[in-house]
């Protein structure tokens, strides 16, 4: 651009040439405002995790590999299916994979993610912003590592580990006549890497029962890798709602839930919980494990998190802190299991998180 210049001074007159100066000048001036402007486009196209519904993902990139870092207090984080492109708020969809002679094919998923987590915003299933997700697992959607469990799964790297704190909200609706499993039936699990920490189920919540949902936990000491055993100093499952529980569980109606939780692995922890039916005004306490929590499951105080001897706790020294993976986890069945899942998010506080649920009418 500057040499076209040049040529052009020399070709005028001393006269000429302060007005070329001046067109040249403005020729600079609109190529940098293209420069701009193409830089922004290219920006538009970034695929990283998304800032929201509508949004390019572009805004969370700086999240995307943070997943050493364990905060103390992690920012607030919307989990909700809205975003655009499709899933790109989840760091991955696992749609459940093929087995070939017996072992698992990865590069084979059974179904897109657009079958396993079916984006819907048909009347009475969206309860937060424009979609939910209609979770499908079928028979055949094998988990990653085995072809005797089959598995849809939504995973997020939480940044929360050992000593952090954080509000977390959903809603799920099961329909009327909800099958459960032989086995189990994972909806989400606040999980572990299985390579340093080899255990299961350290907090999930189970829906296998056909008409209850359990809290399972798995928390304190476990065994370091290369174990034969996966017990751990803690375990304990406990029916939230059921028939055996203080409150039965609906089916074909959202249920909403929230969830105050402090992560220690050592020591007790803090985990409460509340919840409300569709149509219900107000939420109850459903479970706490802080003395004098007067909620309907008072439980002893308790570690929210597992460690081992040879890698401490998540999110401990470096390593890897939590995972979200949420979904449907079960033992190979000769049915498929559907429902709805809806607004996942983490908050700063529980005034935070309650406002994302939509007011009764």
């Amino acid at each position: 651009m500057l040499a076209v210049i040049a040529r052009a001074l020399r070709r005028v007159g001393l006269r000429r040439r302060g007005r070329v100066l001046l067109a040249a000048g403005a020729l600079m001036l609109v190529v940098a405002v293209l420069v701009v402007v193409a830089a922004a486009w290219r920006g538009s196209t970034h695929s990283g995790p998304s800032a929201g519904p509508g949004s390019d993902c572009s805004e969370r990139a700086a999240e995307v590999g943070s997943s050493q870092r364990t905060r103390k207090n992690p920012p607030d984080l919307t989990l909700s299916f809205d975003a655009e492109p499709a899933y790109c708020e989840w760091d991955s969809i696992q749609p459940g994979y093929a087995c070939t002679n017996g072992s698992v094919d990865r590069a084979s998923p059974a179904q897109p993610a657009s079958a396993a987590f079916a984006r819907d915003d048909s009347p009475g299933n969206v309860r937060a912003g424009r979609y939910s997700a209609q979770v499908v697992l079928a028979p055949g959607d094998h988990a990653a590592y085995s072809c005797g469990a089959e598995a849809v799964f939504a995973i997020k790297n939480l940044n929360e580990g050992e000593g952090s704190e954080s509000w977390w909200a959903w809603s799920w609706k099961l329909p009327l006549g909800w099958r459960g499993t032989d086995s189990w039936g994972m909806l989400f699990e606040f999980t572990t890497n299985a390579s340093l920490w080899p255990s299961y189920g350290m907090l999930n919540f189970d829906a296998s029962s056909r008409d209850s949902l359990q809290l399972r936990l798995h928390t304190g000491l476990t065994p370091n890798p290369g174990s034969s055993s996966y017990k751990a100093a803690y375990e304990k499952k406990v029916t939230l709602l059921g028939p055996t529980a203080p409150r039965p569980m609906p089916y074909g109606k959202w249920l909403d839930f929230y969830m105050h939780v402090v992560w220690h692995s050592r020591s007790a922890g803090l985990l409460e919980l509340w919840y409300r039916a569709e149509g219900q005004q107000t939420f109850t306490k459903l479970y706490s494990d802080v003395p004098g929590g007067d909620a309907l499951i008072q439980a002893a105080p308790h570690p929210t998190l597992l460690y081992n001897t040879a890698n401490g706790a998540p999110g401990e020294n470096g390593k890897p802190a939590l995972e979200l993976e949420g979904g449907f986890y079960r033992g190979n069945a000769s049915w498929a299991n559907e429902y709805w899942w809806d607004g996942m998010r983490r908050r700063q506080n529980e005034g935070a998180v309650v406002a994302g649920f939509p007011v009764p009418s």
